[in-house]
């Protein structure tokens, strides 16, 4: 099932990896969760054919390629569109321009990383969970 595929995580900040790293620890989900601290590396891997996430966790503000760049390339390759992976952005900005130009890509959820780590914590479980409950509604509904 969809659901128990990988998690993918794209955030090039090595402290904010350690804390969804041990945040998905506890929350003990079976999916594997994989990092990427580069999200060019990021989209060779999810290019492959064999892939099919559960659901990518973006930070916004990255090097090389951000996640509105990065998440332009997935709506726009078919290949990766029709893969149908739920895409999350996770960042630090919380203006309503960042807000707005996130909604206007077709995500699924924008998340402000907080610095209280119960409460990120949560934000994440609450995330997952309503995924995993509702993946399998919203492809029964597009047939």
């Amino acid at each position: 099932m969809k659901m128990h595929r990988d998690i993918l995580v794209i955030e090039d900040d090595e402290d904010d990896r350690e804390i969804l790293q041990e945040i998905f620890r506890e929350l003990g989900y079976k999916n594997k969760i994989v990092f990427f601290a580069d999200s060019t590396e990021a989209l060779e891997y999810i290019r492959r054919p064999e892939v099919n996430p559960f659901i990518i966790i973006s930070d916004i503000n990255m090097p090389k390629l951000g996640g509105f760049e990065l998440r332009n390339i997935i709506l726009d390759e078919e290949l990766l569109s029709d893969k149908d992976i739920p895409y999350i952005f996770i960042s630090n900005a919380q203006d309503e321009a960042s807000i707005r130009d996130a909604n206007k890509l077709s995500i699924q959820g924008y998340i402000h990383k907080s610095a209280d780590y119960n409460n990120y914590r949560e934000k994440i479980k609450n995330l997952i969970d309503y995924w995993k409950d509702n993946v399998g509604s919203f492809k029964n509904k597009k047939k």
